[in-house]
């Protein structure tokens, strides 16, 4: 039932799990980017204001940048293949793999709520000065959510690291290892080290 996935502690299962609601982000980052398009086909722009632009744009670059771009080959891909391709049965920690999928769940919907009740208008760049002293907008809520959806990566990059060191069959040497395996163990240092320099910016 749905309750064994909620609890699953199964990789497969999990990456099942994160392919859902980023394949749903894609597709609302999708939306936001058509509305901006639909506006753009009279010279006027008369689907849109200025404001909405803005907001539409800014929605579009923060869900496909940070809820499908970054996480969908690591989490989804990674969760999967990983224990497969190094002939371990699962990742080193399955409860932090799944605790890292709500955490990304909990982000997601934190920032989500935030573009859509007031948005941001800063685009998914959050320039400064712009977004300190003109927006009037949603960024810190926003950038929140960002943070904890980053905890999520962080999470999964430690259990990326501890598995390839500790979980690799015997005679998978390093340099026996799949080209896949050394990009996904590449990406999981990027994300210990990328998201604490996220949170200090805020």
């Amino acid at each position: 039932g749905i309750t064994s996935w909620l609890l699953t502690k199964d990789h497969k299962r999990i990456a099942i799990l994160y392919l859902l609601p980023i394949t749903a982000m894609f597709f609302l980052g999708a939306f936001f980017i058509a509305l901006v398009r639909l506006h753009l086909v009279t010279p006027e722009g008369a689907l849109l204001t200025a404001d909405s632009y803005n907001r539409s744009f800014t929605a579009h670059g923060v869900i496909m940048v940070f809820f499908f771009l970054v996480p969908v080959v690591p989490v989804v891909l990674g969760n999967f293949l990983l224990p497969l391709m190094i002939g371990a049965k699962d990742l080193a920690f399955p409860r932090l793999n799944l605790l890292s999928w709500y955490l990304f769940m909990f982000g997601a919907a934190w920032t989500l709520f935030a573009l859509l009740v007031g948005g941001v208008d800063t685009g998914w760049t959050f320039y400064t000065p712009y977004s300190t002293r003109s927006s009037t907008y949603n960024v810190v809520p926003v950038m929140v959510g960002i943070v904890i959806a980053g905890f999520s990566s962080m999470a999964t990059g430690i259990n990326f690291i501890a598995t390839i060191h500790r979980l690799r069959a015997p005679g998978m040497t390093w340099f026996r290892l799949p080209v896949f395996v050394w990009t996904l163990y590449a990406t999981s240092f990027i994300f210990l080290l990328g998201v604490p320099v996220l949170a200090m910016a805020i």
